[in-house]
């Protein structure tokens, strides 16, 4: 095929001569007339079919970037689905599709070759939710583009890339896209059904998942379930590294004398904290339980700040705190905590979880590391 020409039916045609009158093909941009869409859709093709020089690629470009933005969104669409298959297509017109409204864009972003990694890194910082899923469905995805969608801490994009068998989701993907799973079991599952993802990443979720993903990660990954907790439990704790007791939950200094002179005393336990709980004394509770599990009161605020309970839960299984008492504490202290809120349902089965699977053992073992 000659570069300047294009067969049409058993003739050739310049593609001088195709872009000749432009002002009929813009007029026939603006007609809604059904035979003006098919003629001008027949010309974009013939013109798109066309292999031209470097100059008339931009001529090209111009001419059909002016059509788009005169032309229905119906005709626009057309033509983004047979750009989306062509690899000879000016950029400047791809990029032009790409970032219109989703439906005209979205098979420019699942498959045009033409579109470079800086180009749909761009569209993701600059576009929406539905255009980041639309890149995420691409059948080849590099590296750095798979680490920007799952930086983008969106749930839709998450479930689209973990549903992308033609990518292997790269380590810090699947980081990110794990912390998101942790509050979303509808990503949990098909995240887990990945061959590339390892007993860490299944790790990591075990906690947060219902007993029927907890059964599925069991059945699927080589886990000591007991350790993984365990070490879960562990930087949970680490985390009380930092005092976090808010100033106003602070006890005063007399408050950490009657504490300590009840445990002297022998008459420090859990229905006297309860009590004082119930009766809205924050602060003399923070410092009763902290001289009743001995650890320093600057990081007791961090223990009963975390919405799941996993700090509360070593605390009461170390100390032989009833799984009752440990739920009025969680709920009575979380209540306060949040300015009388009620306590989310799902943390509440977490806290359970927690309880149940830390045992006393596991619990003094961490804790006395942190007294």
């Amino acid at each position: 095929m000659n570069k300047s020409t294009v067969e049409s039916g058993s003739r050739a045609v310049p593609i001088g001569a195709l872009l000749g009158d432009t002002k009929k093909l813009y007029n026939l941009a603006r007609d809604k007339n059904p035979a003006a869409r098919v003629e001008l859709s027949k010309t974009i093709g013939l013109i798109l079919d066309t292999d031209v020089s470097t100059r008339e690629s931009e001529l090209v470009a111009d001419v059909l970037i002016q059509l788009m933005r005169q032309a229905e969104s119906d005709l626009r669409q057309a033509v983004a689905e047979q750009i989306s298959l062509l690899d000879n297509v000016p950029l400047r017109l791809v990029l032009q599709l790409a970032n219109d409204d989703i439906e005209i864009a979205k098979p420019v972003l699942k498959n045009s070759q033409v579109l470079g990694d800086l180009d749909l890194m761009y569209i993701v910082k600059a576009k929406t939710s539905e255009y980041w899923q639309a890149i995420a469905t691409r059948e080849n995805i590099s590296d750095e583009l798979i680490d920007v969608l799952a930086d983008t801490d969106d749930l839709d994009t998450a479930l689209v890339l973990v549903d992308n068998f033609n990518i292997t989701l790269t380590e810090h993907a699947l980081t990110a896209l794990s912390d998101i799973a942790q509050g979303s079991e509808i990503l949990a599952l098909p995240l887990l059904r990945r061959d590339d993802v390892a007993s860490d990443v299944a790790a990591r979720l075990y906690q947060y998942v219902g007993q029927e993903i907890k059964a599925f990660i069991s059945d699927h990954y080589d886990l000591d379930t007991q350790k993984a907790v365990a070490e879960v439990l562990d930087r949970s704790v680490d985390e009380f590294a930092t005092p976090a007791t808010p100033s106003n939950f602070m006890p005063d200094e007399y408050m950490l004398n009657a504490a300590q002179g009840f445990k002297e005393q022998g008459t420090l336990n859990v229905p006297l904290m309860l009590s004082t709980l119930r009766r809205g004394h924050m602060r003399s509770f923070v410092a009763q339980f902290a001289a009743y599990i001995n650890v320093p009161v600057e990081i007791i605020g961090q223990i009963l700040s975390q919405t799941h309970g996993q700090g509360l839960a070593i605390a009461a299984k170390a100390r032989g705190i009833g799984k009752q008492d440990f739920l009025s504490i969680f709920m009575l202290t979380n209540k306060i905590w949040n300015h009388g809120r009620m306590v989310d349902p799902e943390d509440i089965k977490s806290a359970i979880d927690y309880y149940n699977r830390t045992t006393p053992e596991m619990a003094r073992s961490i804790l006395k590391r942190k007294s």
